[in-house]
């Protein structure tokens, strides 16, 4: 809250510097008037556009790529709406109109302040917590379990942490060489835990670890100190679900909510269905232009065709620009780098995603939505049924054209990739909210200028 508190607060201020400044600048001296609802509706928006980057939460990183270009994509698409809410509801008079020659400068420095003030609080903060870490506590299998779900290969930020058994009398690996090592627990860590623990994470089930631990756990996290449930921890840190939790029990105990709410299911199709004919209307020349090159280099067919399963398994044609010279429906049920089957032209379509946009007829038709889960070949998705338990509630929603799996993970190669993905699919199917829409929506603008996860 302090985190949250102190970054409003310095945004306020920036944004008032900047809003005196440009009137100054504007009109040669201190003007007669001050557009107080410019500048808070400004205000607002803007710290709107911040919240949905994830710039106050102290849990991002604000020193990677991604959050750079999440936090200026943010900007760039609230500048136009906020533009177009003052100017419609504010601008009374020519006398208090609000100068765009104060406004969108004010925005843009915003933008480009709050951003490099973002990164020196992380730097400062992260060379504050080097010596801190997450201890992460319970039984060795239930520590080995966890490590392999979410430590073994993060792609998250490097998270610093220690294995403690609960129990153990000698230190082991968790998982053999070269995987870290389990430490014996040690009571006297609660006691100066704010020196060197930053949280404590339960491996195990509260019920499974020793009475008095239990009684130390809950006064420490009373006294302030952070202490997850491993679930919690993977839901909050690395915003994806453990697998090893799904069972009947989760879906019913979590109110998992798997069926959306019809109001926000009628809501987000129509916005859904709004969208994608926009788009369709302004990328319209974009796929003229590539149905015609596709037509001249490769030949026929222009539009590659598959079968995909879809919401409560209904199966539906999905439409892509073709990409590829053959497709051996016997063969590799995956493309790898450099295959061989991709056509020049695809190798251009592929990592932009415009091979991707006749998907949007889907969409209008009800097929899919523009966000959820990865609509999978039904080949792949007979496979995966029988080989992950519960892959079947990815299907509890509509498919999209992009998803929190689709930006987190990279294309999936394997069986071991889909159950990362499926994580994910379950984390944006237990929290789905048009504030993580939207994040899904600037994350997916990061991916595609990054050209990153294409194949």
């Amino acid at each position: 809250m302090n985190y949250f508190l102190a970054l409003s607060a310095v945004d306020f201020l920036i944004l008032a510097v900047l809003f005196v400044g440009f009137h100054i600048y504007r009109r040669g001296g201190i003007p007669d008037f001050w557009p107080l609802h410019a500048f808070v509706l400004a205000f607002l928006f803007c710290s709107a556009a911040i919240f949905v980057a994830g710039g106050y939460s102290n849990r991002t990183d604000k020193l990677s790529l991604e959050y750079t270009t999440v936090h200026l994509t943010a900007f760039l698409l609230t500048l136009p709406l906020l533009l177009s809410v003052v100017y419609a509801f504010t601008a009374y008079t020519e006398a208090t109109k609000p100068s765009r020659g104060v406004v969108i400068p004010g925005v843009a420095g915003l933008a480009l302040l709050s951003l490099a003030i973002r990164r020196g609080v992380d730097l400062r903060l992260n060379r504050r917590r080097k010596d801190r870490y997450t201890a992460i506590l319970g039984l060795p299998e239930d520590l080995r379990s966890l490590w392999h779900e979410l430590l073994e290969n993060p792609r998250e930020k490097t998270l610093a942490y220690r294995l403690y058994g609960v129990g153990e009398a000698g230190s082991r690996k968790v998982a053999g060489d070269p995987s870290p090592e389990i430490r014996a627990w040690d009571p006297a860590l609660l006691e100066h835990g704010s020196e060197q623990v930053e949280a404590v994470v339960m491996a195990s089930h509260a019920g499974t670890l020793p009475p008095p631990l239990r009684k130390s756990l809950a006064q420490a996290h009373l006294d302030g100190l952070r202490v997850y449930t491993a679930e919690a921890f993977s839901e909050a840190v690395f915003r994806k679900v453990l697998l090893r939790e799904v069972d009947d029990e989760w879906v019913l105990d979590r109110e998992l909510a798997l069926a959306q709410s019809a109001s926000y299911a009628r809501v987000k199709q129509g916005l859904d269905r709004f969208i994608a004919l926009g788009l369709v209307l302004l990328f319209l020349p974009v796929m003229a232009l590539t149905a015609l090159a596709i037509l001249l280099l490769d030949g026929r067919p222009v539009f590659y065709r598959q079968k995909r399963y879809g919401q409560k398994g209904v199966v539906f044609t999905l439409y892509k620009f073709r990409t590829m010279k053959k497709r051996v429906e016997e063969g590799s049920i995956y493309t790898e780098e450099n295959d061989e089957r991709i056509t020049g032209l695809g190798k251009v379509l592929r990592p932009t995603r415009l091979d991707e946009l006749p998907q949007l007829w889907n969409v209008l038709v009800g097929d899919m939505s523009l966000i959820g889960p990865r609509a999978e070949w039904v080949r792949c998705v007979e496979r995966y049924e029988k080989e992950i338990s519960y892959y079947h509630l990815r299907h509890e929603v509509p498919p999209g054209l992009t998803g929190w799996a689709q930006v987190n993970f990279p294309y999936g190669a394997s069986v071991e990739d889909t159950r990362e993905k499926l994580r994910y699919d379950l984390y944006y199917i237990r929290n789905h909210s048009f504030l993580l829409d939207f994040q899904i929506v600037l994350k997916t603008v990061y991916v595609v200028l990054a050209k990153a996860g294409g194949k």
